[in-house]
């Protein structure tokens, strides 16, 4: 029987066969685990796309389709990116303290494609923009270009890219409502005389009414017309009739259709109706005026003007149509969007609603967009109200003044409580019915002045509603000790009163104010509106008489100030020679102005209107622009002679002021 050989490996070839098995384990098991990892990693592909779109850390293709090639381009530029942003960042600040304005704003816009989903790029290179480039301009004009630019390059690059960056939407409110609203800057006023121009450009002359009613019919045809313009020419025979015509005198349906149609078209007296000789009109101006005002073309023509708004609006100017009729439906009233305070308010509004429960979002930018919501609403109750003449070829010519609008009241006292409420609300300091702890000294202080403007508007509505505000302070702004306060102890109207006659110190200051309140009815006369006008004169009135029952007055102080008709005709006087006004505002104040402050000013001021008449280029016919007024024969021998007497003679010793 034979005997098997068995042979014993050496101790370290059998250390190195172990030592090959656990290597071979350990691939196997390695691969394995990457297979699992692997095939883990791509179930997790979905949840991890989702979680970077919400946080924002990729580009929505719906919201950049189309993005531009520069853009796509310098994506692609991997690691290199951080670098190249440093370098272009650096670059761009001093090109900017070189005065290389250009050449900043190049490296800027490339800077934000570098990093077009960070949204601080966006906001600082927009706040460097209009900021610290516009001041280093020497004329309005180039001061305002970069306004634009900083508000074009976050409304039409940094906010599509970056939808839900509520950061953004706050900077480019605060640019409307702190850099063209506010009195920071030396031309805010040529930024306003801009801003307002353009839209009414765009939306034509708003109603003479200012019922709220009609301003909201005025603006549902724009939000109701057609939002597909090629559409609507290719498929409505008459619509495209009249573009035909149109396209005759070298008038395309766009913004140059709106131009003259905001130049021409006009509700008011126009140039054009007070020419010496009708011939002096352009032929061509006249033919595309009589296509658009022809009665047989009315429906075509509405409906396609209506439609070039919505367009210029929703493409070019990235406005929601029907988001901006909603706040005025349902949150803010009638917003006049020539004023910087409404768009300041669209823009923050909108950026609050879309940005809301953002993850990513900080809570200080949300809070801070809230804040301008109301702080726009505060602007639009003492500055909404807009006096404008427009001058289509020199903006920066026309004429703008700003007035108080009671309007916008309800809506910023309900907007107050909402946004109190909604921030504060967890606060233990927090009292239902306030706007809380953090927003109520500044609450009081604007609601002391809602009052006075309620109170001086006028109309039961109004006085309604300031009595229930004056009860409001009476309960909820007590003295340190809990008890109402002396100035509360009284009613709404004394408290008024009160307030007027400590504005009404001195002869000095009373006659200013009295003569800027009829100046402000002169102006809304010379929009046809006869209703505020109106609402202006009794205004003035009320301070006189308030003035006039002063205790403290003696004979001298009461006889210096004239009676309100004889300030009336010495500010129509001085308004028809003043040449801040052009002529044709001249003119329809005068085809507005009540009979009898015709009669008192018509003599001394026929001289005047000759000379408004024969300084224009064609000249006017007198009888057209300012025509005799009726009756003035027999005004002549009736109407008193208010300027020989040196002082008045029908004064009394005042009495104090009783309701």
């Amino acid at each position: 029987m034979s005997e098997s050989l068995h042979y014993k490996l050496p101790e370290h070839l059998a250390a190195r066969r172990s030592a090959q098995r656990s290597e071979w384990t350990v691939q196997i098991v390695g691969v394995v685990i990457a297979v699992v990892a692997i095939v883990g990693a791509s179930l997790l592909i979905g949840p991890v796309n989702k979680i970077r779109r919400k946080q924002q850390l990729v580009i929505n293709p719906k919201t950049v389709a189309g993005l531009p090639p520069g853009i796509a381009l310098l994506s692609k530029t991997g690691t290199f990116r951080a670098l190249a942003i440093d370098w272009a960042s650096i670059r761009a600040e001093r090109l900017k303290n070189e005065g290389k304005t250009y050449e900043a704003l190049q490296l800027h816009q490339t800077v934000c494609a570098l990093a077009p989903r960070y949204p601080m790029l966006w906001a600082y290179a927009a706040w460097n923009m209009s900021y610290n480039i516009s001041v280093m301009q020497y004329t309005p004009e180039a001061r305002w270009k970069w306004v634009e630019n900083g508000i074009t390059i976050l409304r039409d690059e940094g906010i599509v890219y970056n939808p839900e960056a509520v950061a953004l939407y706050k900077e480019l409110a605060w640019i409307y409502w702190h850099k063209i609203g506010d009195f920071l800057d030396d031309e805010h006023m040529n930024y306003k005389r801009a801003l307002a121009v353009e839209m009414e450009r765009v939306l034509g002359p708003p109603p003479t009414q200012w019922d709220t009613q009609t301003q909201l019919t005025w603006f549902k045809k724009i939000v109701d017309a057609p939002r597909d313009l090629d559409k609507l020419i290719h498929d409505n025979a008459d619509v495209s009739a009249v573009v035909d015509m149109l396209a005759k005198e070298d008038l395309k349906p766009d913004i140059t259709l709106l131009d003259f149609v905001a130049r021409y078209i006009r509700p008011e007296l126009m140039a054009s109706d007070l020419y010496k000789n009708k011939m002096a009109v352009d032929s061509k101006r006249q033919r595309r005026m009589e296509i658009l005002q022809n009665p047989k073309y009315k429906e075509p023509v509405d409906t396609l003007i209506a439609a070039v708004r919505s367009q210029v609006l929703r493409k070019d100017m990235k406005f929601d149509l029907d988001y901006m009729y909603k706040i005025m439906v349902n949150r803010y009233g009638p917003l006049d969007w020539r004023t910087a305070y409404a768009h300041a308010l669209y823009w923050a509004s909108y950026g609050d609603d879309v940005c809301k429960g953002y993850q990513r979002n900080r809570p200080a930018d949300a809070m801070n967009t809230a804040r301008l919501v109301f702080f726009s609403l505060g602007k639009l109750v003492t500055d909404g109200r807009m006096t404008l003449y427009p001058d289509f070829d020199d903006p920066f010519n026309s004429y703008l003044s700003m007035g108080p609008d009671t309007r916008y009241i309800p809506y910023l006292y309900q907007t107050y409580m909402r946004l109190g409420k909604e921030q504060f609300g967890d606060d233990p300091r927090f009292i239902e019915g306030t706007p809380g702890p953090n927003y109520m000294t500044g609450f009081v202080t604007a609601m002391q002045g809602w009052i006075q403007y309620l109170y001086l508007e006028g109309g039961e509505k109004n006085i309604a509603l300031a009595n229930q505000y004056f009860a409001w302070l009476r309960e909820h702004n007590p003295a340190p000790d809990g008890s109402t306060q002396e100035q509360y102890k009284t009613s709404a109207e004394e408290f008024v009163v009160n307030n007027i006659r400590d504005q009404l110190e001195t002869y000095r200051a009373a006659s200013a104010i009295i003569r800027s309140l009829i100046t402000q009815a002169l102006k809304h006369y010379s929009f046809g509106q006869s209703h505020e006008a109106f609402r202006f004169l009794v205004r003035a009135r009320q301070c006189y008489d308030i003035w006039m029952n002063g205790a403290d007055l003696n004979l001298n102080d009461r006889a210096a100030l004239q009676r309100p008709k004889v300030i009336l005709r010495d500010q129509v006087e001085l308004f028809m020679k003043n040449d801040i006004y052009s002529p044709l505002f001249k003119a329809r104040l005068w085809k507005s102005l009540p009979l009898e402050q015709r009669q008192m000013v018509y003599d001394v001021l026929k001289p005047t209107f000759e000379a408004i008449c024969n300084g224009q280029d064609p000249k006017w016919s007198l009888e057209r622009a300012f025509p005799e007024p009726a009756g003035m024969e027999e005004a002549r021998k009736n109407l008193p002679d208010y300027r020989s007497p040196a002082h008045r003679t029908d004064v009394e010793e005042g009495k104090q002021f009783k309701q």
